[in-house]
């Protein structure tokens, strides 16, 4: 008796041993798939939290990269200097030191492609400093951003030249009170803002409020002066958000062989 029953004993603990073993190991599959499971869901929440954020992230680069391509435009079309005139110089006469020193150049209006908009004027003032005086009129930057057909770059009008040696009143008429500049006489009729404009020039430029209602910055008049030497070339500039500049550059040889025609 005492001997058939130790064996079935060491059975019953062997049997008891592997349920226990196969408890505990099954209790920690379950452990470990609930940590699977959970750390799944966790890693799957973050995955999508991150994509959310990586997809603001592009979306801010796009709106980004889409403000600086604008910026930079805008600020292009600022800077944008328009051809508006050239003063060719032909000669000069006499000397400062006889005080009978003369300057004898063209003058041209000239279009967006740099053609003369009608034939060159000569003209002969006193001294080598010769004035362009004109009227100009600045819009708001948010137009030339915008490129309005008008308002996207600065208007000029030519309103007379004169030399140093003369009083401005004795100038050179280049265009006449109240009349559309040359460079806007383009074979259609004057818009109501180009005509109220030049019309009220002076007005505009007493009346900000008035000025504003038509998208105008600034009004007022601009006489820039340059030395003038023989065989020079200037280029009068006229920039989309500023004013009148120039610059000098060599005259052709087939410039001053063609100059002819009356001188004033």
């Amino acid at each position: 008796m005492g001997g058939s029953a130790s064996p079935r004993r060491g059975m019953i603990r062997a049997v008891l041993g592997l349920a226990i073993v196969a408890a505990i190991f099954f209790g920690g599959f379950l452990v470990y798939n609930a940590f699977v499971a959970s750390s799944s869901r966790v890693l799957m929440g973050e995955n999508l939290q991150l994509k959310q954020q990586v997809d603001e992230l592009k979306k801010q680069l796009d709106d980004l990269q889409r403000e600086n391509q604008r910026l930079s435009t805008a600020l292009r079309l600022l800077k944008v200097d328009h051809r508006v005139a050239q003063i060719d110089v032909l000669s000069q006469e006499g000397s400062a030191e006889k005080g009978n020193l003369a300057t004898h150049f063209t003058f041209v209006e000239l279009d967006r492609e740099g053609n003369a908009l009608e034939q060159p004027r000569q003209f002969r003032v006193a001294g080598d400093m010769v004035y362009i005086e004109s009227w100009v009129v600045k819009f708001g930057d948010e137009y030339v951003e915008q490129g309005d057909p008008l308002r996207s770059t600065s208007l000029c009008l030519f309103r007379r030249v004169f030399g140093e040696a003369q009083r401005p009143v004795d100038g050179y008429s280049l265009d006449r009170n109240g009349v559309r500049p040359a460079a806007y006489r383009t074979g259609h009729e004057p818009s109501e803002l180009e005509q109220e404009i030049w019309s009220r020039f002076w007005e505009l430029a007493n009346d900000p409020d008035e000025a504003q209602k038509l998208g105008v910055r600034v009004v007022h008049g601009e006489a820039p002066f340059q030395k003038m030497v023989p065989g020079k070339r200037y280029k009068v500039l006229l920039r989309a958000s500023g004013g009148l500049s120039i610059t000098a550059e060599d005259l052709p040889p087939e410039a001053q062989a063609s100059a002819g025609g009356e001188t004033l």
